[in-house]
Formats: C-alpha cells, sequence, structure tokens
C-alpha cells in the first residue's frame, strides 16, 4: 500500500478507534473498580492457581472455583462479623453520649482535686478547660449521634448495591484466574512494552500490591487486635470501637496507633481509674506501637519499597476517588506510576545514550599516528 494511501487511511481509523474507547469506556465504567480490585488480587492469587491447577490436572477452572470459594470464606465471614460487631458497640456507644455529657463534672472535679497542692496555675487551667472544651464536644457528639439514624439507613440502603459488587468481584475473579494467562498472551502484541519490561512491570506490581495490603491492612489489623485486648483487660468500654480506632489510626504515617489508644488512656484518666489508665499507656506502648518495629520488617520483606509519605498519599487520594477499594487501587496507580518511570529511566535513556555515544563515535575523525605537518 503506498504511503500516502496509509496516511490517508490512518487519520480515520484512529477517529473511529476513539470514538469506540470512549463508547466502551462508558459502557463498562460501572464495572471499572471491581474489574481492578479483581485484577489485583487475581495477580497475588496466580502463583497459587497454578500451583493449584497442576496438582489437579491443569483443569484450570476446577482450581479458580475452589480459589474464590476459599476467598469468599476467608474474607467475607470475617468483615461480616466485624462490621456486625462494630455497628452494635457503635450504636451502644452512641446511646450513652446522648444521656451524658461527654466528660462527667465530678469526674473533672475528682481529677483536679487529687492534684498536688504546688500545681495551682495546672489545676486553674482544668476549670478553665473544662467550662470551655466540654460544652463543644458535648454539642458536637450530640449532633452526631442526632444524626447516627440517617447514616444507619443510608448504609442499610447500600447493601443491596454492595452485595451485587461483591457478587461481580467475585465473578471477575474467577475469569481473571481461569483466564488470565491467555488475556495476557492476547494482549501482549499490542502491548508497546517488551516482554521483559512487562515482566518487570507485573513483578513490581506484585510486590506493591502485597506492600500495600500488609502495611496498611495486616499490620494495622494486628495492631488493633492488641490494642483490643489491652482495652478488655484495662477496662476500656466498647473495646471492639477502639480497637477498630487503632486499626484506622494505625494508617497514618509518622503518628500511627497513639492517635487510637492515647485517647481511651485519656478517657480512664478522667474517669479516675489512674492505675488503668497507666497500665493501658504502658502496654500499649510496649506492645501496641512496639509491635509495629517487629512486624513490619518480617511482613515487608520481598516487599516492594515505597516512601511512607507517598504510599500514605496514595492510600488516602485512592480512597477519596474510589471509596473503601481506594486502598488497594491507590498503591496499585503508584505502582504503575513508578514502573514507568523506572522502564524510561533504565530503557529509554540508556538506550538514548548507547544511541548517542555511537553516533559520536562513528562521526569521529580517526586519530592518525603521524606527526601533524609543520
Amino acid at each position: 500500500m503506498p504511503e500516502r494511501r496509509r496516511r490517508d487511511l490512518l487519520t480515520p481509523l484512529l477517529a473511529a478507534l476513539a470514538v469506540i474507547l470512549v463508547l466502551a469506556f462508558h459502557v463498562f465504567r460501572p464495572f471499572v473498580l471491581a474489574f481492578a480490585v479483581a485484577a489485583c488480587v487475581a495477580l497475588l492469587l496466580g502463583p497459587v492457581q497454578r500451583r493449584l491447577a497442576a496438582l489437579l490436572g491443569g483443569r484450570r477452572g476446577l482450581a479458580a472455583s475452589l480459589l474464590v470459594s476459599i476467598t469468599t470464606v476467608v474474607i467475607l465471614i470475617p468483615v461480616l462479623t466485624s462490621l456486625f460487631l462494630l455497628a452494635r458497640q457503635a450504636t451502644i456507644f452512641l446511646e450513652w453520649v446522648q444521656t451524658q455529657p461527654v466528660v462527667q463534672p465530678e469526674d473533672v472535679r475528682r481529677l483536679w482535686v487529687q492534684l498536688p497542692e504546688r500545681y495551682p496555675n495546672l489545676r486553674a487551667w482544668i476549670l478553665y478547660a473544662q467550662a470551655q472544651v466540654t460544652p463543644v464536644l458535648a454539642g458536637g457528639l450530640t449532633e452526631l449521634a442526632g444524626g447516627a439514624d440517617g447514616l444507619l439507613r443510608r448504609v442499610l440502603a447500600r447493601v443491596t448495591h454492595a452485595a451485587a459488587d461483591l457478587g461481580l468481584f467475585l465473578l471477575m475473579l474467577f475469569f481473571l484466574l481461569r483466564d488470565g494467562g491467555r488475556l495476557r498472551a492476547e494482549l501482549r502484541p499490542v502491548s508497546p512494552f517488551s516482554e521483559e519490561q512487562e515482566r518487570q512491570m507485573f513483578d513490581h506490581l506484585d510486590r506493591t500490591i502485597k506492600g500495600a495490603l500488609q502495611a496498611v491492612v495486616v499490620v494495622p489489623v494486628i495492631q488493633g487486635i492488641l490494642a483490643g485486648i489491652g482495652f478488655v483487660v484495662f477496662g476500656v468500654p466498647s473495646p471492639f470501637l477502639w480497637g477498630t480506632a487503632v486499626i484506622l489510626a494505625a494508617t497514618v504515617p509518622i503518628v500511627g496507633s497513639p492517635l487510637g489508644w492515647v485517647p481511651a488512656c485519656v478517657y480512664l484518666l478522667v474517669k479516675g481509674a489512674s492505675g488503668p489508665a497507666l497500665g493501658l499507656f504502658v502496654y500499649s506502648l510496649l506492645v501496641v506501637s512496639g509491635s509495629d518495629n517487629v512486624i513490619k520488617p518480617l511482613l515487608l520483606r520481598g516487599s516492594a519499597r515505597i516512601h511512607p509519605l507517598l504510599g500514605f498519599l496514595s492510600i488516602l487520594g485512592g480512597v477519596l476517588a474510589f471509596g473503601v477499594f481506594g486502598f488497594l487501587i491507590g498503591p496499585v496507580v503508584l505502582s504503575l506510576v513508578l514502573s514507568a518511570i523506572r522502564i524510561y529511566r533504565l530503557d529509554v535513556l540508556r538506550e538514548g545514550a548507547s544511541a548517542a555515544a555511537a553516533t559520536i563515535e562513528r562521526e569521529a575523525p580517526p586519530l592518525s599516528s603521524a606527526p601533524p605537518a609543520a
């Protein structure tokens, strides 16, 4: 085909392809999030799928069915149980807030009366804080409790939608586990990356997803469980609710789990239980926060190393953009960006430097051994 004819056909072809891609995006947009999460989980379960299929005589469909069933049981039962306990204890806590001020005056009075006589300024500051801060916090928590009913109704209204998303996720996970290798083989001819670049990218993705799950899910959950044990031992009410707060706080870089357990210590101190408050503080400092230095090096061994700030921003941005599953999608997007930069730095720039060096060497005049003429 002549070059001019090819260029004339290329423009309308690219325009038609752009229109088709836009239409396809609008058609499949409701399922993009479920597909992305299923692809991440399928990437993690890929080695297990291959080994299980080999044990079952190459039956990939049966292996995928078993993995999806196990994933459903392992994930669904703990999540539903945790949501039930969290909703129950949150309801009890909100009912308590509606019947009491955030800090009872007699508790504050007991605290500052017990202060030594040599701290009159501190005692005066506590009185001032009680007068200024307590009404504000009590009003805010009362408004929160008043809006809890509407919040619970909205949550219940999304249960059906969440169940449909879960079914779609499991269906996509099954097909990606069964046909993922064939899908990659079909897409490889149109991929702009070489086979080695694809291998590096998928390897980095796999290690990033593992690191994100372990750093954002496994480590905070372990710290929340340890904190919950301490809350039960030292008499903190609604220990599961406080433990959930520790799990959420543990995902925040630099500060971490103390955002969850320090308020519990303050609560016990204000209630007059100075002994349990001190015990909970020491336990949380040594066991809960100290476990971070032991668990993370063990779990994150072999995972992709990402700067804590970049990891936190990717998780936060992912949650804001995609909801609860953003904690997984955000690090995946970050991994793709880092992989693209790495490929550009190691391959494109290196090839460009090599080509430039070859050009200079080819165009340089040959060195003459003869001395220049006088």
